[in-house]
């Protein structure tokens, strides 16, 4: 009996001491890092992606606006960086991938 006692714990202490299984590492949501860029399909050029950033945001963002605009380049792709603020104060950023349409 006090064998199978001491293995219960000895199971029961191995048990505990496992690693948990890993939970994959929430998703940010799009458009908050470059690697979770927005990507407007069927640009044709700089003109209609501009005017496609901000119907995205009027779609998305309604009482937010455009706080300043940034062009960043990382790994041979062009970004828009639109930093934008509520009515409250709050502040967010949104990254377009804008390589496809990117001087054209």
């Amino acid at each position: 009996m006090q064998r199978r006692l001491a293995g219960w714990l000895v199971a029961g202490a191995v048990a505990l001491a496992a690693p948990a299984q890993a939970q994959p590492a929430p998703q940010a949501p799009a458009g908050t890092t470059i690697g979770t860029a927005i990507v407007l399909p069927g640009i044709a050029d700089e003109f209609h992606g501009v005017a496609a950033e901000h119907t995205y945001i009027a779609a998305h963002f309604p009482t937010w606006h455009i706080e300043y605009q940034t062009l960043l380049q990382q790994n041979r792709r062009h970004y828009d960086l639109l930093g934008m603020i509520e009515p409250d104060g709050s502040k967010t950023v949104l990254y377009f991938d804008i390589t496809d349409w990117f001087g054209k």
